[in-house]
C-alpha cells in the first residue's frame, strides 16, 4: 500500500477542520504532493449553536495549529475570558464551588484560562486558519450517502450525485455521522440522553439587576441547570443555556429537524411556549438576575443532545471515525479538546506509519485512545444525570454534595488541561500490538 497522498476530510467542523489542520502540518513534510478535501454537508459554514466552552487544553491546541491567532482577529467575538466557572443554587442563591481555569498564580495552565465564544466564531476563525494552507480545499453541500473500498483507494458517495476517490477518509461528521451509519458502523445509531438544551442570548444591557457571576455560571435547580455566561470580550452580551428533561416523544418528528444540524424547532410549538418552559423551570430564583434573565430574553432553540454508547467499530481499511462521529458523549468541560486531541494523536500516528498499511496505523490509534475515551464517557454521563428532574429532597442532597464533588474532579481537570497530544508516545509500527493506553 503507498503512503496517503490525497485524503478526504468528511465534515467541515471543529473535528474536520482540526484534523485537516493537523495532517497539513503532520504528512505535508513527508509528501510534497499531499492534497487535502474537506467535503462538509451544508451548504455555507454553519450559525448554529450556542457559545462553547474553550478548557486550557483546547486552547493550546487551536494555539498550535493557528487558530487563535485568527480568533485574536476577531475583537470582541473572540469571546469572553473565563477564570472560573461558578455553580449557584436557584433555590437558596447560595454558591456550591466552582471550576477554576486560572490556577493558584491566576495564569491558568500552560498559559490559558477558560474562554467562552460563539460556535460561528471559532469556525470562521478555523476556516481563516485552513484558508492559509495551501495543500488544503473546501467543497461544501457534500453529503455523505455511501461508499466504497478497494485495494488501491476509497470513494465516497454524495448526494448530489458527486463522488470524490482517496487513499484514505476521515470521517468527522459528527454524532449522527453518515460516515459511520452508511459505512463504518451501521449498526451503531445515536441515542438521545433525554436532556435538550433551550438557548438564546440577551444583550447586557437590558439586565438591570445586578449580575451574580464574573464570567460564567452554572445555576442549578430541581428541573435542570441554567447556565448563564458572557460570550464576547467586552462583556455586552450573554449566553444563556437551559439544560433540561424533555421526553423524547417531543423529538421523534423528523420533520423538525434542520437538515445537518441538531436543532429542533417544533412547528406546533410556539417561541412562547419555550420561553414559558424556561420560566416555569427557573424563573422563580431568589437570584434576582436569573429572573429577569428569563423573564426578557426571546429567540429560544432546542438543542436535543445525542450520545453514542461506548464500543463499535472506529475504522475499516481505508476510513476512520473522530470526533463526535466516533464517541460522542455529554458535554462536559473538555468536550471540544476530545475531538481537538483527536485530529493531532492520528495526524501524528499516520506520520509515524507513513509507509505501513492504513489499518496498522488505525489499530495503532484506537489502541492508544479508546481507553481515555470509554472513561470520559463514563465521568461524562454520571454528572449528566444530574441534570434531570429532582425530587425536593434529591435537590437539596445535591446541593449539599456539590462542593465535594467538584473538589474530587479538580486533579483530573487539571490533568485533562495540562495534557498535549504531541507529547504522547506513538509505539513505532514493529511494536504495536504492546501499546499500553496512555493515562
Amino acid at each position: 500500500m503507498l503512503p496517503p497522498s490525497n485524503v478526504l476530510v468528511l465534515g467541515g467542523g471543529i473535528a474536520g477542520i482540526a484534523a485537516a489542520l493537523s495532517l497539513s502540518k503532520e504528512l505535508a513534510p513527508l509528501n510534497p504532493d499531499l492534497k487535502i478535501t474537506i467535503y462538509e454537508l451544508r451548504e455555507v459554514p454553519s450559525t448554529s449553536g450556542g457559545a462553547i466552552n474553550l478548557t486550557p487544553v483546547a486552547q493550546r491546541h487551536l494555539a498550535q495549529l493557528g487558530v487563535i491567532e485568527e480568533l485574536d482577529k476577531m475583537g470582541p467575538d473572540a469571546g469572553a475570558e473565563v477564570d472560573s466557572i461558578e455553580y449557584y443554587s436557584i433555590h437558596t442563591g447560595r454558591g456550591m464551588g466552582r471550576v477554576d481555569f486560572a490556577g493558584k498564580k491566576g495564569q491558568g495552565y500552560g498559559g490559558y484560562k477558560g474562554k467562552r465564544v460563539m460556535r460561528i466564531s471559532l469556525h470562521l476563525a478555523m476556516l481563516a486558519a485552513a484558508e492559509k494552507v495551501g495543500n488544503l480545499t473546501f467543497e461544501f453541500g457534500k453529503k455523505v450517502l455511501g461508499g466504497m473500498e478497494s485495494e488501491k483507494g476509497v470513494t465516497i458517495f454524495f448526494a448530489d450525485g458527486t463522488s470524490a476517490t482517496g487513499d484514505l477518509a476521515i470521517g468527522c461528521d459528527g454524532v449522527h455521522s453518515n460516515t459511520r451509519t452508511k459505512i463504518v458502523d451501521p449498526d451503531r445509531p445515536s441515542e438521545y440522553t433525554g436532556i435538550s438544551f433551550i438557548q438564546t442570548t440577551i444583550k447586557t444591557e437590558n439586565i438591570e439587576s445586578p449580575i451574580h457571576f464574573k464570567a460564567s455560571a452554572m445555576n442549578r435547580s430541581r428541573r435542570g441547570a441554567l447556565l448563564t455566561t458572557f460570550c464576547d470580550m467586552e462583556k455586552t452580551e450573554i449566553f444563556m443555556a437551559g439544560l433540561v428533561q424533555i421526553d423524547a416523544s417531543v423529538l421523534s418528528n423528523d420533520a423538525w429537524r434542520q437538515e445537518g444540524t441538531n436543532s429542533f424547532r417544533p412547528r406546533w410549538t410556539p417561541l412562547k411556549a419555550l420561553r414559558d418552559d424556561i420560566r416555569e423551570r427557573f424563573g422563580e430564583s431568589v437570584i434576582p438576575c436569573i429572573r429577569e434573565f428569563v423573564d426578557k430574553a426571546d429567540g429560544w432553540s432546542i438543542y436535543p443532545v445525542y450520545q453514542l454508547a461506548p464500543g463499535g467499530k472506529w475504522f475499516t481499511d481505508r476510513i476512520i471515525l473522530i470526533g463526535d462521529a466516533a464517541h460522542a458523549m455529554p458535554p462536559r468541560d473538555e468536550s471540544a479538546a476530545y475531538a481537538l486531541d483527536d485530529a493531532i494523536l492520528l495526524a501524528r500516528v499516520l506520520a509515524v506509519y507513513y509507509e505501513q498499511p492504513l489499518r496498522d496505523a488505525f489499530q495503532t490509534y484506537d489502541t492508544i485512545r479508546r481507553k481515555v475515551i470509554n472513561d470520559a464517557y463514563r465521568d461524562s454521563t454520571a454528572g449528566w444525570a444530574n441534570n434531570k428532574d429532582h425530587s425536593k429532597w434529591a435537590s437539596r442532597v445535591e446541593e449539599w454534595l456539590a462542593p465535594w464533588q467538584l473538589r474530587r474532579r479538580k486533579r483530573a481537570r487539571i490533568g485533562a488541561w495540562v495534557f498535549d497530544a504531541h507529547e504522547v508516545e506513538i509505539p513505532p509500527p514493529k511494536d504495536w500490538k504492546e501499546v499500553e493506553p496512555w493515562p
